[in-house]
């Protein structure tokens, strides 16, 4: 009688072997997707986390935009096309108030500056470029000031004003001693892989201190109007007594037709 038959051959081990090590890889490959994948996602909630603060901090500044018609030429909005493409860097300048991207340090900050920005690259510096200037200064130039680089990780800015006359978007401004109504800004954030389209974050800002609607209609008051309404009569009643004063009494109506038809012949 032949003896039981005790453990396994080689070629069983061999088989179960290979399938152990099938079972870790498929295991560990989709631990390490995850894994990818839940670095890839954060990171990306940080480039918008950060983007949001830096475009919040812009339109804070837009909307704080100061404006005197009687030095236009000192308080006018600049802009700086630098093209389109996958990263624009163009440059704008306004002048405001407020601590919006100032150094708590900086005497600016307490009144009115011209603030400028731009994305640059300065050697180990590189990102959004903060600069601040004397609004009344009589020549401003970049060259003169250092930059404060506020975020490494913004690699383009891109900025349009829309044009109320062919209610489209333009990337060019040539009034520089005015404010625009409507402001467009576009914000490319570094992205989260190489060779990656960049991380757009966009936002329309209204200026206050701009004109309400250009190429609106405005209704206006006309001559001496306001001061009728002041005194409690509309321009229609003023057309009835020309002549100012009180309105005329009862029986005194005809008064003055009476008065021409006794100095006629």
């Amino acid at each position: 009688m032949l003896a039981s038959r005790v453990g396994f051959t080689l070629l069983e081990v061999l088989v179960a072997v290979t399938l152990l090590a099938t079972a870790f890889t498929i295991i560990w490959s989709t631990f390490a997707t995850t894994l990818d994948g839940w670095r890839r996602s954060g990171e990306f909630l940080d480039r918008i986390t950060h983007g949001d603060f830096v475009i919040d901090q812009m339109v804070s500044s837009l909307r704080s935009t100061a404006f005197f018609p009687n030095r236009p030429d000192k308080f006018g909005f600049w802009l700086d096309s630098k093209g389109g493409g996958d990263a624009p860097r163009d440059t704008i300048s306004w002048v405001t108030s407020g601590g919006s991207f100032m150094l708590p340090e900086d005497p600016l900050s307490r009144g009115l500056y011209r603030i400028m920005l731009s994305v640059e690259d300065a050697g180990r510096d590189s990102g959004l470029a903060v600069r601040s200037f004397q609004h009344l200064k009589e020549e401003i130039d970049k060259a003169d000031v250092k930059p404060w680089f506020v975020s490494p990780r913004v690699n383009g800015l891109n900025v349009e004003i829309y044009n109320f006359e062919d209610e489209d978007w333009d990337d060019e401004w040539e009034d520089t001693n005015a404010v625009p109504s409507l402001v467009r800004i576009t914000l490319y954030m570094e992205p989260v892989e190489k060779f990656k389209p960049p991380i757009k974050l966009q936002r329309i800002v209204e200026i206050p201190v701009a004109p309400a609607v250009t190429g609106a209609v405005r209704v206006t008051q006309g001559p001496g109007e306001g001061a009728e309404r002041r005194r409690g009569r509309s321009p229609s009643e003023q057309q009835e007594n020309p002549e100012g004063g009180r309105p005329p009494r009862e029986g005194e109506q005809n008064a003055p037709n009476l008065r021409m038809r006794e100095r006629s012949p």
